[in-house]
């Protein structure tokens, strides 16, 4: 990959930092179509970034509202309460990227340090961990061997991580007609790469969605085996994986295993704590227990990050 690296001497007394926002990373490409395609890394980068436990980051949730928006940089900053901020760009030509990503202090309004990728659309699992690991650098967070382990990840079929992509970006936005679409790219992706967990995740949270009051489309005693099995495929492929963990916890919740789905949740934010949906469903669960004081505050950390 040709990149491009700016990174300014330290200076005495700049704190150590713990908290991150990375921000909708803006669609360059001459289609609108691929707003997955940038929305999808976005999501990825916040991922991975979560993985180094020393640094709080803020959930897709919070920072999404932010995508096109012309507010200045220090007022967002101030809105997600974080000293610093990742923003970037995302263009595709064919099944090249070119991926621009920049650190800022975001108090000072000041970049610290920037890098400029142009590779294969496979490439990114692997530039995501790039960067993040770039980030802890930056910010002078020591990431410990396991944390170097889990950021290494493994490789993934081109064709497979575009169809999770996509299926992750239909699945956000929660209607029956998306749901199955997402459904739709989750298994295209298992076609491609049978053993991507992230994939069965997302088929694990659709099904546990169409099995909801919310969506009503399909009875509960349908969809839940369904949700149980793809979370635990996802589960013996990566153990770690905390969506895997959380979609299982919702299933259990329903299933009224009330031990197991709070062990889940309380083991997805453990692995991902800038995941909103197992913060917020894990609210949920803690509703139901008449937790409401835990609840709240689970749902308000949940999304602000």
């Amino acid at each position: 990959a040709a990149w491009l690296a700016v990174a300014p001497p330290w200076r005495s007394g700049r704190p150590r930092v713990r908290s991150l926002a990375v921000l909708p990373l803006q669609n360059l490409s001459a289609d609108p179509q691929q707003d997955y395609l940038a929305d999808g890394i976005t999501e990825a980068l916040i991922g991975e970034t979560a993985k180094i436990r020393s640094l709080r980051v803020i959930s897709r949730t919070s920072v999404m509202r932010y995508k096109g928006t012309k507010k200045p940089l220090p007022e967002i900053a101030r809105d997600l309460q974080v000293q610093f901020v990742v923003e970037g760009s995302v263009a595709r030509f064919g099944d090249r990227v070119r991926i621009s990503v920049q650190l800022l202090d975001a108090a000072r309004d000041q970049h610290l340090w920037a890098e400029s990728y142009e590779q294969d659309l496979a490439d990114i699992p692997r530039w995501q961990s790039e960067v993040a690991g770039a980030v802890a650098r930056e910010v002078r967070i020591t990431t410990t061997p396991e944390e170097r382990a889990r950021l290494a990840g493994r490789p993934v079929n081109r064709a497979a991580f575009e169809a999770y992509l996509r299926g992750r970006y239909y699945w956000n936005r929660r209607t029956v007609e998306n749901i199955q679409k997402a459904i739709e790219h989750f298994r295209a992706a298992i076609d491609q790469d049978p053993a991507y967990a992230r994939a069965y995740a997302g088929l694990a949270d659709c099904y546990n969605q169409l099995g909801t009051v919310f969506m009503g489309s399909q009875p509960p005693t349908e969809t839940r085996p369904l949700a149980v099995a793809n979370a635990k495929k996802a589960l013996e492929i990566d153990p770690e994986l905390a969506e895997a963990h959380a979609a299982l916890a919702y299933a259990r919740m329903y299933d009224w295993d009330w031990a197991a789905a709070e062990q889940g949740f309380r083991r997805a934010i453990q692995l991902n704590p800038s995941y909103a949906s197992a913060h917020l469903w894990y609210s949920h669960y803690l509703s139901t227990q008449r937790r409401h004081d835990e609840a709240g505050d689970l749902s308000r950390g949940g999304v602000d990050g």
